[in-house]
């Protein structure tokens, strides 16, 4: 991160007072990434520009929490961009800079874990990749291939994909009633020889789209009206709700609210997404905006330890 970039960001910290969250949003006909705050799965205000140019079909999103780090799945420029974010004066921006995390790859999701690595799927080749975090740091952007087709039934034009450390979930796109809906596999496979780790966690439509993940839920939707729960060990399996016309991206804010994007009604919904019980949930509209496709959700806290942590990167490189 530069130096300017930096203090800005200190700046946003320190004025940010009382934590705030900012939904991210993305329009792959527009070619363009907006954010709104929001509330306890409420809009808080009019829709801000982050991101209007330099991408083709943004669609899948994802947030470094830890690094304030923006990752775009763009299928259209066959390649996975990144925006260093940061916040001023209650605002969030980036630092004007897209930067390549991972290319030739036809990517409409990705996720990103604690460490910094990321995750994403390519549909049409049939893969499940990843591009580590020491990777990124010495600059390559070459995929690795967790999973294939060619090797495991459980890859069949895999979609959405998330990841919590130890595992990555990925959807299929094709015989989901045979091969698995939504599938999950070590962050790390194990070598040739031993068990495999990949395994259908639910097994109840034939096209899934997107998953996210909340505490020990993981959510998904598929290509008509509904959003699913089951727990991210397998088990049985919830309607979350049936009311949607063609829902997409999903996040959890990692509080207690999951967000929906409805690409059909142009909305974004939520509904709770800590329940110990996965139940029918009412979804609640929390915004209007065409085309939403991507969710991500990025917060500002005014943190003690990340401002001296920030400070003292500002003072080493006076």
């Amino acid at each position: 991160m530069g130096f300017y970039a930096c203090l800005l960001l200190l700046v946003g910290l320190v004025q940010a007072g009382e934590p705030s969250k900012f939904l991210l949003v993305s329009a792959p006909r527009l070619g363009r990434i907006v954010y709104y705050q929001v509330n306890g799965g409420k809009q808080d205000g009019e829709p801000s520009m982050l991101i209007d140019s330099g991408l083709k079909v943004p669609q899948g999103l994802a947030v470094d929490q830890k690094r304030g780090v923006l990752y775009v799945a763009d299928v259209d420029s066959k390649k996975i961009f990144s925006y260093q974010l940061m916040f001023n004066n209650g605002q969030l921006m980036t630092d004007g800079q897209q930067k390549v995390a991972a290319q030739d790859v036809e990517a409409r999701w990705v996720a990103v874990d604690g460490v910094g690595s990321i995750f994403f799927t390519d549909e049409k080749k049939n893969l499940v990749q990843k591009v580590s975090a020491s990777s990124m740091l010495r600059g390559s952007t070459k995929p690795e291939t967790l999973y294939s087709g060619e090797n495991v039934s459980t890859v069949s034009a895999p979609g959405g994909v998330a990841a919590d450390n130890f595992f990555v979930y990925w959807t299929n796109k094709a015989a989901g009633t045979s091969v698995g809906s939504v599938i999950s596999g070590y962050e790390t496979p194990p070598d040739s020889g031993t068990a495999p780790s990949d395994r259908a966690i639910a097994m109840n439509t034939v096209k899934a789209y997107s998953v996210c993940l909340a505490q020990n839920n993981a959510f998904f939707t598929d290509a008509q009206r509904r959003v699913y729960g089951v727990r991210k060990t397998g088990g049985a399996i919830a309607v979350i709700s049936e009311q949607l016309q063609s829902p997409r991206g999903c996040v959890w804010d990692g509080d207690g609210t999951v967000y929906v994007a409805d690409k059909g009604a142009g909305k974004v919904f939520s509904f709770p997404g800590s329940m110990r019980t996965l139940t029918p949930q009412r979804m609640e509209e929390v915004l209007t905006f065409e085309d939403a496709f991507g969710l991500a959700v990025v917060s500002a806290v005014s943190a003690p330890g990340v401002v001296v942590a920030l400070a003292a990167l500002l003072l080493s490189r006076q």
